[in-house]
């Protein structure tokens, strides 16, 4: 054989012993691994023994094992053995096998332990318990030793004291560092809890000198190149840090070195919104000797406010540039800021928003020159297509939602066939957000492929829309509707077309994320870049209650210099001309019915026009179509409330409320498992409320349902009754009633409603009486019990901003009431109130705000008295008691009058940097007669105060002290008045 032959034999020799080295290994492996058969294991075993033990004692693992001598032994028992062994984590691993001996067949179980921690101990804790340290180690006797873990523990001390304000904390880590160590032991050196005793802002000038703080809200301030503007102050400039001064030295204010990371990215990006785009700042912290305290310098160097050169509209071609430009707020030499810029940018997408244009985009884009100070504004627009609303896919999470599936659909403000109006879309988000009825509202606009329109689902039913008639598939009922340049554009849209009742689900069953035809919703493309042509319009839009769409008063651009304007890196941001959600959003009603619009339906149009980089420059885009995937959570629609409340008009008042928001009276109970899991008088939409006030003075109980689309409409529909007594300086008053109303919702501001009220008032313990008699013979004539009934119909227009603090709007209701049956006679009312802001800080903060209001009534001679007019107290006429200004009779006994005229003007200021404290300078005026005239006209003059504190609800706190300059004899004066509420 040659030597070679010799070599490949040999090679073959060592391969085959290799390969049956293995296969007997891994036949070893599985048969050691394997479960035994049934037929395999011993009926019964006389004993369990523990093998490999060192230190943890056998008495401790045989309680962890649920096989037990004497008992049949199956492999399931065996594998959860096996399992409550190792979750122990005592050992590395566990084997079990069966061994013959004398007195039987023994289980044996062989384990390689873990090392185990011995001993912890904590050297040096003294301000924080034991416990709370433990529980950020896991360390304790007797758990498995790791020195990895341990070195980790040691960091994790560490942080956790500073977290607590310790910062200056050490932690040594003394034992257990090591793998042959078993105990651990740390060392702790606290050290004292640091707080912020002050933070201080410092102004570098143009000659590099530090500038005093200064403590107005807003100043005029020299900047770096000699010029001057607008900026901060050190006062307004500490509401945005998310650092915090001690409350009198000892509370809060736990100094957090990455806080002011923190603070220098938010205060940049608040003086870049105010035009300092050359803005810097630094933090430096400054401790005191004995490390207790710190104070924290911000030292800001402005630069050169910056003033607008020229402003640029491009891309539009719907909409001319007058158009869109004709309220703008900002204006060339203005200086440059965000809040009338984001105003500017949300009227124009308004204007395309009313052409159903959903995707058009408006993008600030500032450029900026040579010239230092210096901006260009440039609105680059994409304008996209009408679009209408298809499809409605509303999703209600959970396994067994309780919620009806026409709520939803009934809180929307919008209906298939709609033109795609941004602030329409956003009001029924807005509105499913603010019900309380549902949370985590989702909503997802996606575009419509022009070749699934004619896919379109079968249209549903919608409330208030009729069954009558035939009309073909509404998404065929557009045609050859586009925008054309024009000032009158917003009159060439159609009439929104209504879908026919088809008795078709309300709720599609297509995933959210998916289009009615099962196709998956496109991707969103990337966002243009600056100096870039606009991306083509978004794919699909996102709305949550999560990530609100942001209010202008920052706003945040797509730029060509610098590449890092407001933190992002040539990004095009679009500024949002969605509203917020508003918490108090008013339900209502839709279109009202018509014939219906039959145009023919949108084509594909051109698709080489429609894809070139041109755009719509050259060809108007036909309409398309979005569907609207809708996905909401139930939320905790019942509430309850305990509260009170004080004022010097009706004393101490308590509050019981149970408030249930989605409350359904056709539902009651069916078994004992519906009350149990929620499912009983729940689902519905309702509103239910049960309210106990019982107070010193007055007393009010009431109980009320209240159903906002009644019968599926768009109407309302309200039922309460009510128990309610007051302690007057001259009766005792107390009504049982009820009372049933309608309304509707017009538009978003106007409204109107009809109710009618039955009360039985009682009146007692006059004052004043002689023989059984009072010496008023209006007050004798409705002593005892007396059945008053009313019919009231009023229309209202609210405009305001908001209801608790307005700055702008107002506030118009006009009422007439007719009583009929004991008391017949007729009443008219007038109220109205206006909000204007005379000024405010370049941010929009600090608002100055007169208020003009006024409030008329006439009611008939045949008004009992209770039911008359009165003023006086700190909700009608300050400077005078409640009900201290009235006619009044014999025994200066309170008559009340048939005409009432009041008025108020009001100018609140803030005091704070926050805006949580505001002075108010109020006079107040007006009278009160038996017939129409202004002899005894009168008229108080006063200052008052107003404080939010959060934590006690978001009314504020009222204290008014109000000072007759004009005022007639009988009138009962009261300077001071105040309101005080906790609502929790």
């Amino acid at each position: 054989m040659s030597s070679s032959q010799a070599k490949i034999t040999s090679s073959w020799i060592s391969a085959f012993t290799c390969f049956a080295g293995s296969l007997i290994l891994l036949l070893t492996t599985i048969a050691l691994t394997t479960p035994l058969r049934a037929e395999d294991l011993p009926e019964s075993i006389t004993s369990v023994v523990i093998e490999g033990n060192e230190t943890i004692p056998t008495s401790h693992i045989l309680q962890k094992i649920v096989t037990q001598p004497g008992r049949p032994v199956t492999n399931r028992q065996l594998r959860e053995d096996k399992r409550l062994l190792m979750n122990t984590r005592w050992f590395y691993s566990v084997t079990e096998r069966f061994e013959q001996r004398g007195d039987g067949v023994a289980l044996i179980f062989r384990v390689h332990e873990r090392p185990i921690v011995r001993r912890v101990e904590f050297i040096g804790l003294k301000k924080v318990k034991l416990k709370e340290v433990e529980s950020w180690t896991g360390l304790k006797v007797g758990a498995p030793f790791d020195h990895v873990a341990n070195k980790e523990a040691e960091r994790r001390i560490e942080q956790e004291y500073k977290e607590k304000g310790f910062f200056f904390a050490k932690v040594e880590l003394v034992k257990g560092g090591s793998p042959a160590d078993r105990e651990v032991v740390f060392r702790i050196h606290e050290g004292a809890k640091v707080r912020v005793q002050e933070r201080r802002f410092l102004f570098r000038t143009k000659s590099g000198n530090i500038a005093k703080p200064q403590l107005t809200s807003f100043l005029q301030r020299q900047s770096q190149d000699g010029s001057y503007g607008l900026s901060p102050s050190a006062a307004r400039l500490k509401t945005k840090l998310e650092t915090k001064e001690a409350l009198f030295g000892f509370f809060g204010g736990l100094y957090k070195p990455e806080t002011m990371q923190q603070d220098i990215v938010a205060l940049k990006q608040y003086y870049r919104g105010l035009g300092f785009f050359d803005i810097d700042i630094t933090a430096a912290p400054l401790f005191s000797e004995d490390r207790t305290s710190v104070r924290v310098d911000y030292t800001v160097s402005e630069g050169v406010p910056y003033k607008i050169n020229s402003i640029q509209v491009t891309g539009n071609h719907v909409i001319p540039t007058e158009k869109l430009r004709e309220n703008a707020e900002l204006r060339e030499g203005q200086y440059f800021n965000s809040l009338p810029l984001g105003k500017d940018v949300i009227a124009m997408r308004e204007q395309y928003g009313e052409r159903g244009h959903y995707f058009a985009k408006v993008v600030p884009v500032p450029k900026f020159s040579e010239k230092p100070g210096v901006v260009d504004i440039v609105f680059e627009i994409d304008e996209d297509r009408p679009r209408y609303v298809r499809n409605i896919n509303p999703h209600l999470q959970g396994e067994h939602p309780h919620t009806m599936e026409i709520v939803p659909i009934n809180l929307l403000q919008f209906e298939p066939g709609d033109l795609a109006d941004p602030s329409k879309i956003s009001r029924g988000r807005s509105r499913m957000a603010g019900s309380g009825i549902l949370e985590n509202v989702q909503m997802e606009v996606v575009p419509v492929d022009p070749g699934e329109v004619m896919n379109a689902s079968s249209s549903r039913n919608f409330r208030g829309q009729s069954g009558a008639g035939y009309s073909p598939s509404w998404t065929q009922l557009f045609d050859n509707v586009s925008d054309t340049v024009s000032d009158n554009a917003s009159t060439v849209q159609p009439k929104a077309a209504r879908p026919i009742r088809h008795g078709h689900s309300l709720f599609n069953t297509t995933p959210l994320g998916m289009t009615a035809t099962g196709t998956a919703s496109p991707t969103m493309p990337s966002v243009a870049t600056a100096n870039s042509v606009l991306a083509e319009p978004l794919a699909s839009t996102q709305f949550s209650t999560l990530a609100t769409p942001p209010t202008p008063s920052i706003v945040q651009y797509a730029v060509s210099k610098p590449a890092t304007l407001f933190g992002q890196t040539q990004e095009s941001l679009l500024v949002s001309a969605l509203p917020p959600v508003d918490d108090d959003v008013i339900i209502r009603g839709q279109s009202p019915g018509g014939s219906f619009y039959q145009p023919p339906p949108p084509g594909r149009g051109n698709a080489v026009l429609e894809g070139s980089p041109y755009n719509n420059q050259f060809q108007a885009l036909p309409p398309g179509w979005v569907d609207i995937n809708v996905s909401a959570a139930e939320g905790r629609t019942g509430r309850l409330m305990f509260g009170a409340g004080v004022n010097s008009d009706a004393g101490i008042v308590g509050s019981f409320v149970w408030d249930e928001r989605n409350f359904n009276l056709f539902r009651p109970p069916t078994s004992f498992a519906d009350i149990i899991d929620g499912r009983a008088w729940r689902g519905g939409g309702q509103r239910f409320r049960l309210e106990a006030a019982p107070g010193d003075q007055v007393s009010r109980y009431a109980l009320s349902w209240t159903d906002p689309y009644f019968m599926y409409s768009d109407y309302s529909l309200s039922v309460s009754g009510f128990y309610f007594n007051r302690f007057y300086p001259d009766w005792d008053e107390t009504r049982t009633g009820g009372r049933v109303a309608i309304g509707k919702q017009l538009t978003p501001e106007w409204s109107v409603n009809g109710a009618i009220r039955l009360e039985d008032v009682e009146i007692e313990n006059p004052r004043a009486v002689t023989g059984g008699t009072t010496s008023v013979p209006e007050l004798e004539r409705v002593r005892g019990n007396n059945f008053l009934s009313t019919f009231r119909a009023s229309a209202t227009h609210d405009t305001r901003d908001s209801t608790l603090l307005p700055g702008e709007g107002h506030f118009m209701d006009l009422a007439y009431e007719q009583a009929f049956g004991d008391f017949n006679y007729p009443r008219l009312e007038a109220e109205g109130r206006q909000y204007f802001t005379m000024y405010n800080r370049p941010d929009g903060s600090g608002k100055h705000v007169l208020t003009l209001a006024g409030n008329l009534g006439w009611s008939g001679d045949d008004t009992p008295v209770f039911e008359r007019y009165y003023a006086g107290g700190f909700q009608s006429f300050r400077g005078f008691a409640f009900r201290g200004i009235t006619p009044r009779g014999a025994d200066n006994i309170s008559t009340g009058g048939t005409w009432q005229m009041l008025g108020t003007a009001e100018y609140r200021v803030p005091v704070t940097a926050d805006d949580m404290i505001h002075l108010v300078a109020f006079s107040d005026f007006g009278t009160v007669e038996q017939e129409i005239t202004a002899d005894n006209f009168r008229v108080t003059v006063g200052l008052g105060l107003r404080v939010v504190v959060p934590a006690m609800g978001p009314v504020p706190l009222a204290f008014d002290f109000g000072f007759p300059i004009r005022s007639s004899a009988d009138d009962d004066e009261r300077i001071f008045s105040f309101y005080v509420g906790i609502n929790r």
